[in-house]
């Protein structure tokens, strides 16, 4: 099975030359953290590239280069699912050329957590969380196998997180080098998200960034994955909470104590011409 490329030319390139380009520009920004010898998972936003990418791209080029498997949590904007998804088998297009699933890891992962994930590729069709992050993985780990699943967005994401963090420490000791990834925005804020609980303007954006945002940003960097769903519901600062809270929790089954935020942006910071009328915040953290 091939799952098409449905959102290169709007969220990032088409053409191979123009993402090659992209991302070497975003790899002369962004200078590598001194202190990071192993990651084990990591958060990443998923805007169009021109917000958000460079903060997605410093989390992947922190990793080293010999990882065999990426596992990736994605958000869910569009799909209704009753059993986190995973897609089992089959290829992923990007502009760079084709990624294939790592079936072994899938289907351990399926077996395992039977109760709680199906084999449900058509939820990953219109979703563009993992697909805008795989260019990234094609460019810096080219032999790289992806997992992408499709956490729900209840408390059960978290145990899909520790099925998938048992299930990778168990690989880990055999020597199979695998990360783990997932994506979610902060805080959609202003018109046109519905969401402008503090007006609009300077107060705003400050209250987003130094409030709202920093709620979640906190929680994760202490991997609290247990409080995201709630966090999520009462303050609208996440729109992958699932994604986070199976990241955490895999992170936790995987011996991580803190995590480190190493990016931080809103759309508003990087194009301030667009106004404030509405933007949204973007971390990028490390475990």
């Amino acid at each position: 099975m091939k799952r098409q490329m449905r959102f290169a030319g709007s969220f990032y390139p088409r053409r191979e030359s123009e993402c090659k380009n992209m991302i070497e520009n975003f790899l002369r920004d962004v200078s590598k953290p001194d202190d990071f010898e192993k990651v084990i998972a990591g958060i990443v936003p998923h805007a169009g590239w021109i917000f958000s990418g460079k903060i997605s791209f410093a989390v992947f080029n922190v990793i080293k280069k010999n990882i065999d498997t990426f596992i990736l949590f994605s958000a869910n904007h569009c799909a209704w699912i009753s059993k986190s998804a995973i897609m089992a088998e089959g290829v992923w297009e990007t502009p760079l050329g084709q990624i294939e699933i790592d079936k072994d890891i899938a289907k351990q992962i399926l077996k395992t957590g039977k109760i709680y994930i199906e084999d449900n590729p058509d939820a990953h069709a219109d979703e563009h969380s993992i697909e805008v992050q795989l260019p990234f993985i094609k460019f810096l780990f080219p032999m790289a196998e992806i997992v992408p699943i499709m956490p729900v967005t209840t408390n059960d994401a978290v145990r899909v997180g520790e099925i998938v963090g048992e299930i990778v420490q168990n690989e880990t000791e055999k020597g199979k080098r695998i990360a783990i990834i997932g994506t979610s925005d902060l805080t959609h804020y202003g018109l046109n998200y519905g969401f402008a609980s503090k007006g609009h303007g300077n107060d705003a954006l400050k209250w987003v960034k130094e409030v709202n945002d920093k709620r979640m940003i906190n929680l994760m960097l202490n991997l609290e994955y247990d409080k995201i769903t709630e966090e999520t519901d009462k303050h609208k600062n996440a729109c992958g909470p699932g994604a986070i809270s199976a990241t955490l929790a895999s992170a936790k089954i995987l011996g991580s104590k803190k995590g480190n935020l190493i990016r931080y942006a809103t759309s508003y910071d990087v194009f301030p011409e667009y106004g404030m009328d509405s933007f949204v915040g973007y971390a990028g953290i490390l475990f």
